[in-house]
């Protein structure tokens, strides 16, 4: 009854529809920018801006069937605001499981950190990029190597709708899976600072509250991205804008506020102590 509920009031609410149109039109602006995104991009030093607060390098993990397109609105926001190492990633499921995957992000950081000299990158995943992040910080070395760790979208505890697509990949994003079993095991105490956005709209990620990191030992911030699908969580100016408040934050850049868990979100569903991003405001 609860479930039917929340159906009802959100069919009634004009932001359902308005965000369902944003969610097509994002669509094809991705498709878009598919072909840009589909060689891996040089990875370059840059020049030190003189403000470390802004030097640290971020890397952008995109997900499922995605590539480094996806990321051009963060990437824009971040280099506005003055960080001077922005890196993506690029990766195919296909043919790959999680633990595969990950390990690819691996040395990808690696690389990184090699070339511009830095011991800890901030990284932020989309979707299957945010459960690589997990893995790459709970089952291999990242818990080190992550300064700041951002998920949007990302299906947590796992998705039912993962079972429309086939390969290990796939099988490994469905709730119950051996992957997501792992990934709610104990974390030994570490630096990693988790936030995690998600949507009441995003009806790739099923249910929406597996987007939020509710594994206690994360500590993570949870944030509701109101009204926003799965890709237009993506390629939002104000999410964007927010990871740039959280990295900052994270820095300790004047002006922003302390990153710190909200107890209350993982406790309960979207509107009942989660920070809310929406459209028209942006309370962190």
């Amino acid at each position: 009854m609860n479930s039917v509920n929340t159906v009802v009031r959100a069919l009634m609410r004009p932001g359902t529809y308005s965000g369902w149109a944003n969610e097509v039109t994002n669509a094809v602006r991705c498709a878009a920018w598919y072909p840009m995104g589909v060689l891996d991009a040089v990875i370059s030093s840059s020049e030190p801006s003189g403000d470390q607060r802004h030097d640290t390098p971020v890397v952008l993990v995109h997900g499922y069937g995605h590539n480094r397109s996806g990321w051009m609105v963060v990437q824009h926001h971040l280099r506005r605001a003055g960080f001077t190492s922005v890196h993506t990633v690029n990766y195919s499921p296909v043919g790959h499981d999680v633990p595969e995957l990950a390990a690819q992000l691996a040395e990808r950081i690696d690389l990184i950190r090699t070339i511009t000299g830095h011991d800890r990158v901030h990284v932020v995943g989309h979707s299957l990029g945010g459960v690589l992040l997990r893995w790459y910080v709970q089952e291999m070395e990242g818990s080190r190597t992550v300064a700041t760790a951002i998920t949007v979208a990302s299906p947590h505890d796992g998705t039912w709708a993962a079972a429309l697509a086939a390969g290990r990949t796939a099988a490994q994003l469905r709730p119950g899976s051996w992957v997501m079993r792992r990934l709610a095991r104990p974390v030994a105490p570490n630096a990693v600072r988790w936030i995690a956005f998600y949507s009441n709209l995003d009806v790739l990620i099923q249910p929406a509250r597996s987007a939020m990191i509710t594994h206690p030992d994360l500590w993570a911030t949870t944030l509701l991205v109101k009204d926003l699908g799965h890709l237009s969580a993506m390629v939002s100016p104000v999410v964007a804008r927010s990871i740039v408040h959280q990295l900052e934050a994270a820095e300790g850049v004047a002006g922003t506020a302390e990153v710190l868990p909200l107890v209350a979100a993982v406790e309960a569903p979207a509107g009942d102590g989660s920070a809310t991003v929406s459209s028209g405001d942006l309370a962190i």
